[in-house]
Order: structure tokens, then sequence, then C-alpha cells
């Protein structure tokens, strides 16, 4: 299996190191560097990034199963991992919205450099768990950047036959706490604004 012979090539380290805790003191860093870096108040273009990866975090909320059925509704149809994908696009929205172009390239390198291996590591665990259905599904569906036309119903059937779980599922989307992701957006770029009018304030 190809995923499998790219993820052995990985470092064990690399591998311990990208795992777990280590994301989220990424994403504290991350945002430490922000707060400290930011002069300008987010504007209209990077904040409508940061609101689609949040939108696309919801949207995929009410197709996930965790390793019941592979998801292949709504944002599966055009990528494997919209959850990441949503997840860089608030990040990298966040950066443009201020202005903070190096912030950005460096958050893009770095998103590659950690979550490329990751979700290499749970394409071989999918593989294990759904078989030839997912591996049918990762030769229709790209694994990060969509496709420009979403994948077809009678496709999305060879690979989970449940239709209901071709439709959007609101008590899924519940369970999986799919109002955080706006939480986040509406707390990011309002605690921008607030950062920067208190630096105009009182000059810190």
């Amino acid at each position: 299996m190809q995923t499998e012979n790219t993820a052995s090539r990985q470092p064990s380290w690399y591998r311990g190191f990208i795992q777990g805790k280590t994301r989220i003191v990424m994403a504290w860093i991350f945002a430490l560097v922000l707060i400290l870096t930011t002069h300008t108040y987010p504007n209209l273009f990077g904040t409508l990034i940061c609101f689609i990866g949040a939108a696309l975090r919801f949207w995929a909320s009410g197709y996930l199963r965790k390793d019941k059925y592979p998801a292949i509704g709504g944002p599966y149809r055009l990528t494997r991992n919209p959850l990441y994908l949503g997840t860089y696009l608030m990040a990298a929205g966040a950066t443009l919205a201020v202005n903070q172009y190096a912030l950005f390239v460096v958050l893009s390198v770095l998103y590659i450099a950690v979550y490329h291996y990751i979700i290499l590591d749970e394409e071989i665990k999918l593989h294990q768990i759904f078989g030839e259905p997912y591996a049918r599904f990762t030769n229709l569906v790209p694994r990060f950047f969509p496709r420009l036309i979403p994948l077809k119903s009678t496709f999305l059937s060879q690979v989970n036959p449940t239709t209901e779980h071709h439709r959007f599922s609101r008590e899924l989307a519940k369970q999986n706490k799919a109002h955080e992701p706006f939480l986040t957006f509406i707390g990011l770029i309002a605690g921008l604004y607030l950062l920067v009018w208190l630096r105009q304030k009182i000059g810190f």
C-alpha cells in the first residue's frame, strides 16, 4: 500500500513528536505570535477565509461517524480531510486578515510538515478498518485540496451504500460539537479587533 510505504519512511521520533499535545502547543504558539505582531484591524478578505474554514468544519461535522462508517457526503465529496482543511483556512485567514504575510508562509510550511504525516497515519488506519471501499474512495477524492466537481452519488454508494449517511445530520453535528468552529472564529476575529483597539487607545 502506497500510504503505508510513505508513512513507514517517516522517522519514528518525528511521528511521536507531532502527535497529541505537540499540535496544541503549536496552536498556542501561533496564537501568541499573532497577538504580539498584530497592529491592524482584520480586513474583509482574511475574515471571509477564516469564516469559510469554520463553515467547512461545521459542514463536515454533520457527516463524520468516527471509525464506524466512512464519511463520504457533503464536503467529503470534495476532499478526504475537510476538517483539517477547515482548520488551515481558519488559521490562514486570521493571518491574512491582519496582513501578517510572513506568519502566513510560516504557518503553511509548518502545517504541511505536521499534518501531511498525521493524515497518512490516519489513512492507514482507515484502510485497515474499511478495506476496499475506502481504497476506492482515496482514488476518487483528493487527500487535501478539493475537487472542482463533487463526487457523484453513484460513486458514494460504492463506498458507503447507506444513503442516510450521504445527508447532513444535525444530531451528528451536535455530537461532534459543530458549533465550536464558529465560536473560535468569533473569538479570534473579535479578539484581534479588541487587541488593535486597545493598542490604539492605550498604546501598548
